[in-house]
């Protein structure tokens, strides 16, 4: 069984799709650890199922990046954590982080890759006029949503969208791509050996990519 952490920042809108993939025994994956750094989360919303730990680690507590990675790494080293997903994780690992756990990370970002990484992706797809936009799921690296990309999902955008219709739409997409490449990894199809995304087996091109 998989020991899944997922780790947010927002509203935790992309727990429900973790949530319900891994109470599906035949996904072979538990959802052990959420995490959020997010002290004013409304936690009525949040979909955690029974016996899945949930911790607020506010890194306003904290005097720096690394003593707040560092409350976060005992977690999932207790946990004992074979998957840690971002979703909507607004914080910047360190190099050292990334070292110890890179490997086992994957990051949802509301853009096609490597169009319009960092913040406000969604904001930027509009300014530039394109006609399609959607989210990418990626392991990551020392580099910000530069990771190998594991699968993606495209939308179109129509004249006059404004950004919290593209959001919505993007978020949308990623409930169904996160998991995707979830059970890609616990499946054992593909890995990522902190360079490339290595494939164990032949993969079907259709769970890489999704189209609306």
């Amino acid at each position: 069984m998989n020991n899944i952490a997922f780790l947010f920042s927002g509203s935790g809108s992309l727990l429900e799709s973790v949530s319900e993939l891994c109470s599906d025994l035949i996904n072979n994956c538990h959802l052990k650890l959420v995490i959020s750094n997010n002290r004013d989360v409304d936690l009525d919303k949040l979909h955690i199922p029974k016996g899945t730990e949930f911790h607020i680690i506010d890194h306003a507590n904290y005097q720096n990046r690394l003593e707040h990675e560092s409350a976060i790494e005992e977690l999932l080293m207790d946990n004992d954590i074979h998957l840690i997903v971002l979703g909507g994780y607004r914080r910047i690992f360190s190099q050292n982080f990334v070292k110890k756990f890179g490997c086992i990370t994957i990051n949802t970002h509301p853009s096609i890759l490597p169009s319009f990484p960092g913040d406000k992706a969604q904001q930027s797809a509009i300014d530039y006029g394109v006609r399609c936009s959607g989210a990418t799921v990626h392991f990551i690296n020392n580099e910000v949503d530069q990771g190998p990309i594991i699968a993606q999902s495209i939308i179109e955008v129509k004249m006059g969208t404004q950004e919290s219709e593209l959001r919505k739409k993007i978020t949308n997409t990623e409930k169904y791509l996160i998991p995707q490449a979830i059970r890609l990894i616990t499946s054992g199809k593909i890995s990522f050996d902190g360079t490339n995304i290595v494939y164990h087996s032949e993969i079907n091109e259709s769970l890489l990519y999704i189209g609306k």
